[in-house]
């Protein structure tokens, strides 16, 4: 069974396997005729209505299933696009999977193995239309990726749909994933990489499917915590939305091509890595009868442990009492998956891991804020048993430069392409504060916090002189973070930042 993976906890050999799939489908002209199947469907058959959720799920896994056929591997999944952990500094942006944005005047991609000369888009007549373009971030509505806080609020509603059944439908969880109402999801994705993903020929960028791989995950979820919400309508939809209708532009296959036929995941065996917290997971302990944490001591011996009972998760708990960087790693012969959360909350998740340590062993490396996290571990197969050992440790790492109010600003380089500067500063009572850049190049601001690393509260581009960035905010006691990079991401150049009290 394939399972599904956040497209950032990839390992090399499992990038290589995946892009070496993708174009050798595109050689022998199958990936083409997927970005034809969606470019001369009927827009509004599967956009903008009922049957845009099945349809995709269909499609998507259509493609998975020519993935395990060229590649000669049944298990090989298509990663998903997590769009909080997934903007322009990602790993699954690294030369050596998807490459990264377009130039800033032609758009064309140059970098990876879908760069110019290596991979090239077609038209909706299946003529040879050029290299691939991205613009990340470019467009006025999709500056920055849905955040984790506004996925949360979409897998809160219900119904599935509602008449008239299109864009106008509320309250629709279909019609706020797909994006014409609420957050803007499953649209902004498209929107934020730009260029090659925008018209209906956009699965001739891989990351389309990792996007809608995104969106599927998100049903997937919203049907596990709504088992009593199901698919509308049933009948008086336009044809082709019905429940059992026949859905535009889908072939017959081992799978029918009605809303019906795709409902069940597990039907379908796609499996999904991680589930977010709040959805139901089986393979998780009751909720009713939590299991005992186990502390974990920054600095002490590794503690053993093992996965006793096939989907058994292991809790422990630990104290940071000082920012600093800190690693949280296994060891042992098991294949170990990793998740963070905190601080001082055990369902808001920091970060995940399947594979950086050596020999499947999880690893999670960053700098941590004051507060008590909350580890959890489960083995990447949940059918699987094994012993592992775990610890903690505060290692020294790179230190984050600390804006201070009322002290001179920070001269500070973007100096190498896709670079970016990472600062932290604390908020002792809360009030109105800016961060802003100086200088002529041409910044891109994203301030994080409170406490963590992760949570998006806003970005900038232009609001500070000339192309500077500012960001002006109404913060709380804490601690937060901001990252600074070039708006283009193959430019460098000088700039200062600075905190100050006040607009």
């Amino acid at each position: 069974m394939a399972i599904r993976k956040d497209a950032n906890t990839l390992n090399a050999s499992e990038r290589e396997e995946f892009v070496s799939a993708v174009k050798a489908l595109k050689a022998n002209g199958i990936y083409d005729q997927f970005v034809l199947r969606h470019a001369n469907a009927v827009m509004t058959a599967i956009h903008r209505c009922p049957a845009f959720l099945p349809w995709h799920r269909r499609y998507l896994w259509d493609f998975e299933q020519e993935l395990q056929r060229i590649s000669g591997n049944p298990n090989l999944g298509v990663p998903y696009w997590n769009w909080p952990q997934g903007n322009e500094n990602a790993s699954m942006w690294d030369d050596d999977f998807l490459g990264g944005n377009g130039d800033f005047v032609s758009l064309n991609v140059e970098t990876g193995p879908f760069q110019v000369g290596q991979w090239t888009v077609v038209n909706s007549n299946n003529q040879q239309a050029g290299p691939l373009q991205r613009a990340f971030g470019r467009e006025s509505w999709a500056r920055s990726l849905p955040t984790q806080a506004e996925i949360d609020s979409v897998l809160a509603i219900v119904p599935y749909d509602v008449f008239p059944w299109n864009a106008g439908s509320s309250p629709s969880f279909r019609n706020q994933l797909e994006g014409f109402d609420g957050p803007n999801l499953h649209n902004r994705g498209h929107g934020w990489v730009g260029g090659s993903m925008l018209p209906m020929t956009s699965p001739n960028d891989p990351v389309f499917f990792m996007n809608h791989c995104m969106v599927d995950k998100l049903w997937h979820e919203w049907q596990i915590r709504f088992p009593n919400h199901n698919y509308l309508p049933t009948s008086g939809g336009a044809l082709g939305q019905n429940l059992t209708d026949a859905m535009d532009s889908t072939p017959p296959g081992a799978v029918g091509s009605r809303p019906i036929d795709v409902l069940d995941s597990a039907d379908l065996d796609i499996e999904y890595d991680q589930l977010l917290p709040g959805t139901p997971n089986p393979q998780d302990p009751s909720p009713t009868e939590p299991p005992a944490e186990q502390a974990l001591i920054v600095n002490a011996a590794a503690v053993n442990a093992s996965i006793e009972t096939p989907g058994e998760v292991d809790q422990y708990r630990f104290e940071v009492p000082a920012f600093g960087h800190y690693t949280i790693e296994t060891s042992g012969s098991s294949d170990t998956f990793l998740t963070l959360y905190g601080p001082d909350d055990p369902t808001v998740e920091v970060a995940r891991d399947d594979d950086s340590g050596p020999n499947f062993n999880a690893s999670i490396s960053r700098n941590l804020g004051v507060g008590v996290y909350f580890p959890r571990l489960r083995l990447y197969s949940a059918a699987q048993t094994g012993n592992y050992a775990i610890q903690v440790s505060n290692v020294t790492g790179p230190s984050i430069p600390e804006l201070v109010l009322g002290e001179p600003d920070i001269s500070a380089s973007i100096s190498a392409a896709n670079e970016s500067d990472l600062y932290r500063f604390h908020i002792n009572a809360s009030g109105v504060f800016s961060i802003e850049t100086r200088g002529t190049t041409d910044t891109f601001m994203t301030l994080y916090g409170p406490n963590n690393q992760t949570s998006v509260i806003d970005t900038d581009d232009d609001s500070g002189p000339s192309l500077n960035a500012k960001i002006t905010a109404d913060l709380g006691a804490g601690e937060y973070f901001v990252r600074v990079r070039h708006y283009s991401a193959t430019r460098t150049g000088a700039y200062e930042i600075g905190l100050r009290s006040g607009s």
